[in-house]
């Protein structure tokens, strides 16, 4: 630290007579960005925030210690640096490269702000604004809607870092802590959106930076009949009188609203100021689907077939596309969603297919003709079959068991006229007898003495044809649970089941049980007297295997088999738009939707108006947000439709509606300087940015951390989200311009103390 100066003050004097003495004898140049620091009571040191205001303001004392600091050549704060300098940063100490071209570190999950500052960043005008410190001339120290100057101050810290062209990568932490500080939706490392962000960090500089102090009140008027760019003109001024800032300089245009009343009539217009326009994507009416399809021929494995159907169509417009490859009516169809081996859902064919998610198990079965589940006036009954295994529970005594659900359920046609349990046992064996083998004759002769001891009987669930009160928990039965037993036979009585046949003796493989949707051993389903078996509601049945049995007889490699459909290697291209498409249906008329309606003061009455937005004046750079994120009641996705976009002259003469100079073409065409482009889906994701380097023209594509060269025709994908576009007369305005020399201002003396360190005493 320098000797301590002293200098004496009036309290009426302003911080900045201060700094600038302080400058003065410790001969620094007024080019040099400084900054104050005063040593408090405690021994600490307090930020001198505001240079306007005056000594007294300040509360500094006579003798009080005044610390100035001045900027590093790297752009950083010396009171920012570590105390311990290791060898690496010594040696990026002496790297110099293009200015500009600097990555950002990933603090965790924090790529969506690196994409966002490196877009922002590489904006000649707001870029220049920061390096050449005019900002501190326009810091809003006492705006209630900014934040103190800090936001602004952290981000040029940034800028000057970045474009000091003596970093290859710096650590963003301080601007990430005070982003958090401001708007606790991005506290902590959960990924974000990078256009969120972009709107959060160009409001809050735009308010840190408002020349503005204090903002009067401004009532909105309406057109009310007159022209448009009398009303233009009063709009702007309206909003130039309580905004006024470089953000507002740079990004903000003006639209113009129209609003119809569609019961009087009324037309409402008004224009309104937009800092980016965030533009539709033309969305396609249909939809790709993967399903399975189950065939009542148990030799045919499933197979996977990729459907094209209507976006807003119904279940049965499912079944109609898969008739058209399998050549099975869709009547003899049904729909279900297959999670954790059972059926989370079973589909009506009028409900809507805006409720099966892209990730849903579709399955669809073939069924008879004369089938329905609920219908009991079909000739047929359809049941959904679950497969559970047995395995002992962990119990004192082994006397229950566990019962796991295992591979996929199904949906099997049974005659009604032959709904008994030996029937049913015998239809789900053909169903199964792709993958289960049937037992030999000298199987059918070994067969275990549990297996033998109702010779007479048939395998009908212990638990559901009488004989026992016992009922066991949601996941378990009894040891002699669904195994042949001295249980009666319920008696036919139509329509219920027909009489359970005796037959000899023969070794079951599996045993039948009533269960509930969930696959949970249930008897609340069904009825049973003497006069035979009825159903009170959709009956589902388990069949339950013994280990040993399903380690015999079941194929489970076979079981899980499927087959693909030819359709599945299709590759369905989605055809490019363009953005010009894309800016169309930004103007397009639409009618507000039922939760934002506008009040008419004609009618005096909400209203489902129809609305149009136009471009009146566009602004020096123009950010477009494509909306490639689409959220209904039943979905979301992720549209990764590839919008092409011009590298240069993107021409808006055909969209803005106020009368045009035609002798200045170029304040309607733009030059494109920065992409955020966001890579994966909704869950997960990554960004990174391509920006075009303001002072040797190169593109680069910045990856957080990493930086790398990139020709113009790697630019355009489908992971563009946000545009950035610089108008051709500013940019050749800025390259008008001389350059900056080449010679670097003298570096500040070097000091191993916090903060760095010309001080004075202020008497």
């Amino acid at each position: 630290m320098d000797t301590p100066h002293t200098a004496q003050f009036s309290r009426t004097d302003s911080i900045d007579l201060v700094s600038r003495t302080a400058q003065e004898q410790f001969l620094v140049s007024p080019q040099e960005e400084t900054r104050l620091w005063v040593k408090n009571a405690e021994g600490s040191f307090e930020r001198l925030w505001n240079t306007r205001v005056t000594v007294l303001d300040a509360a500094l004392n006579s003798g009080q210690l005044v610390i100035m600091e001045t900027r590093s050549k790297d752009g950083t704060w010396p009171s920012k640096q570590p105390r311990a300098v290791s060898s690496t940063s010594k040696e990026d100490e002496n790297f110099q490269g293009q200015p500009g071209i600097c990555g950002l570190t990933n603090l965790g999950n924090t790529c969506f702000m690196n994409s966002a500052l490196q877009c922002l960043s590489n904006v000649p005008q707001l870029t220049e604004y920061f390096l050449k410190n005019r900002y501190l001339e326009e810091l809003n120290f006492c705006n209630p809607l900014g934040m103190k100057g800090e936001i602004a101050e952290a981000y040029a810290d940034l800028v000057k870092q970045a474009w000091s062209g003596h970093h290859r990568s710096i650590v963003p932490n301080v601007f990430k802590t005070k982003v958090g500080h401001f708007a606790s939706q991005f506290l902590g490392y959960q990924q974000h959106d990078s256009q969120e962000l972009l709107s959060f960090l160009l409001d809050g500089l735009h308010e840190d930076l408002n020349r503005v102090k204090k903002k009067e009140y401004v009532e909105l008027c309406d057109a009310a009949g007159r022209p448009d760019h009398e009303v233009a003109q009063e709009a702007w001024q309206n909003h130039k009188r309580r905004n006024d800032s470089v953000i507002v300089d740079t990004f903000h245009g003006l639209f113009k609203s129209t609003l119809v009343c569609p019961d009087c009539g009324n037309v409402s217009v008004t224009f309104d100021p937009f800092c980016y326009l965030s533009v539709p994507l033309p969305v396609s009416h249909k939809r790709v689907m993967e399903v399975f399809f189950v065939s009542m021929d148990p030799r045919r494995k499933p197979e996977q077939h990729r459907l094209v159907v209507p976006k807003k169509g119904k279940i049965s417009d499912l079944c109609v596309a898969l008739a058209k490859h399998t050549g099975v009516s869709p009547e003899r169809m049904m729909v279900a969603d297959v999670f954790s081996h059972r059926f989370y859902k079973i589909y009506q064919l009028e409900e809507s297919l805006s409720s099966i998610l892209d990730r849903d198990d579709i399955f669809i079965y073939e069924v008879s003709g004369r089938s329905s589940i609920s219908e009991n006036t079909r000739e047929d009954v359809v049941l959904p079959i679950y497969l559970r295994e047995r395995t002992p529970a962990r119990d004192y005594n082994n006397s229950y068991y566990g019962l796991m659900l295992f591979g996929h359920p199904l949906l099997v046609s049974v005659p009604r006229d032959r709904l008994s349990w030996d029937a049913l046992y015998h239809i789900l064996l053909y169903r199964l007898s792709r993958y289960v083998t049937r037992p030999s004759s000298d199987d059918e002769d070994d067969g275990d003495e549990k297996d033998m001891e109702g010779k007479n009987s048939i395998p009908k669930p212990g638990n559901m044809a009488g004989g026992s009160s016992h009922n066991p928990g949601p996941e378990q039965a009894g040891p002699s649970s669904g195994v042949a037993g001295g249980s009666r036979a319920p008696v036919n009585n139509s329509p219920g089941p027909s009489h359970w046949p005796q037959r000899a003796r023969r070794k079951h493989l599996f045993t039948l049980q009533t269960v509930n949707s969930n696959g949970t051993s249930d008897r609340s389903n069904f009825n049973e007297d003497t006069h035979g078996v009825s159903f009170s509601s959709q009956p589902y049945i388990a069949i339950d295997w013994e280990p040993e049995m399903k380690k015999r007889y079941y194929d489970e490699v076979e079981a899980e088999g499927y087959v693909k459909h030819d359709c599945v290697g299709y590759v369905l291209k989605k055809a490019p738009v363009r953005l010009q498409e894309c800016i169309e249906l930004f103007t397009t008329v639409e009618t507000l939707e039922k939760e934002n309606p506008w009040y008419c003061p004609s009618c005096k009455q909400h209203q489902l108006a129809t609305k149009k937005l136009d471009l009146w004046t566009l602004p020096e750079t123009l950010i477009i947000h494509l909306k490639r994120f689409s959220y209904t009641k039943f979905s979301r996705e992720k549209l990764d439709t590839l919008v092409e976009f011009p590298i240069r002259d993107l021409d808006f003469s055909e969209f803005v509606i106020k009368p045009q100079n035609e002798s200045a073409p170029e304040l309607y065409k733009y030059d494109l300087i920065a992409v955020s482009n966001h890579y994966g889906g909704l869950r997960d994701g990554h960004y990174t940015t391509f920006a075009c380097n303001k002072d040797s023209g190169q593109w680069h594509y910045f990856d957080d951390s990493s930086v790398s060269p990139v020709s113009e025709n790697q630019i355009e994908s489908k992971a563009a989200y946000v545009l950035f576009y610089q108008r051709q007369d500013v940019a050749r305005r800025l390259q008008s311009k001389p350059q900056p020399g080449s010679s670097d201002p003298p570096a500040p003396p070097t000091c191993e103390s916090l903060p760095k360190s010309e001080s004075m005493d202020v008497n």
